[in-house]
């Protein structure tokens, strides 16, 4: 049996589409917000999660809330979706991680993030338990004392994979060299490839993982034993594109759990996950 661990950040989310740019000391209107779930779940975890759980492979989140009714949300709309909840740690007193993005006129987006209880974050023994028991373990943006215990807490037969972000504060050199010496899957975009390809070049001697890197509207590229494929992605029009690339990353992997070994067909499965993902955003 598969047995899914997926670590890093619980987020509630509160996206907005401006109808021009924010500035101090004005008001600018909003044109769009979700009109299915605002606000709606969000985190990097729970985004690969999903895509897993819809395969009926079993994967739990293994992530932080607060005593408060962020955190109900959130646990609720992780168990909504499928996914383990009983990896989930409350922490009291503690407020769950929030997250606005505002999306302005030209498609840029500033993101305000509220990490709550930062730093107070500790393995509990039924995570410790989760992960040891895992088949595969994910590491998503996250504590990164934490992501580096995790790793010790597997065996030599768990697989890794690891969803890059552009965090310096979750993926210090050190764990980004840790992850590349233990990682048989790596998925980043474009930006990030460099800090991938840094912690790559700190283990010489290591077995290329598959590496799956996108870029926007892009060609999605992976890599994997010497060959090289990219698969096109379908023209969408969005204005709220968060989510997507851990979206894609949980794709990807439901499809090699299910013994998926063409690298097109892997990728193609992430680039569905991702556009149904998009499609099913409702704003108004």
């Amino acid at each position: 049996m598969n047995r899914v661990a997926v670590i890093g950040y619980a987020s509630i989310d509160f996206p907005a589409v401006l109808d021009g740019f924010f500035s101090g000391d004005r008001t600018v209107m909003i044109r769009q917000r979700p009109a299915d779930a605002f606000p709606r779940p969000g985190g990097c975890p729970l985004y690969v999660a999903r895509p897993i759980a819809r395969e009926g492979i079993e994967v739990s989140v293994v992530t932080w809330v607060g005593a408060d009714h962020h955190g109900e949300l959130f646990t609720s709309w992780a168990e909504g979706d499928g996914v383990g909840v009983e990896a989930i740690a409350t922490i009291k007193p503690g407020n769950t991680p929030v997250c606005f993005m505002i999306y302005q006129q030209d498609g840029s987006c500033g993101c305000l993030f509220d990490p709550g209880m930062l730093g107070r974050e500790t393995l509990t023994g039924r995570q410790k338990e989760v992960i040891a028991a895992a088949d595969l373990l994910c590491v998503t943006v996250g504590p990164p004392g934490i992501a580096r215990e995790a790793l010790d807490l597997i065996d030599g037969d768990c697989k890794v994979a690891w969803v890059m972000k552009n965090d310096p504060l979750s993926y210090p050199i050190e764990l980004r060299t840790a992850l590349a010496a233990r990682a048989d899957y790596i998925f980043c975009n474009r930006q990030e490839r460099e800090w991938v390809d840094e912690g790559l070049a700190a283990t010489p001697g290591h077995r290329r993982p598959v590496i799956v890197e996108t870029a926007g509207g892009d060609a999605v590229q992976a890599e994997w034993d010497g060959i090289t494929v990219r698969v096109d992605v379908e023209p969408l029009s969005f204005d709220d594109a968060s989510g997507a690339g851990d979206t894609l990353a949980g794709g990807c992997l439901a499809a090699l759990l299910a013994g998926e070994s063409d690298l097109r067909t892997v990728v193609a499965s992430g680039i569905d996950a991702a556009a149904s993902l998009l499609r099913e955003r409702s704003y108004g």
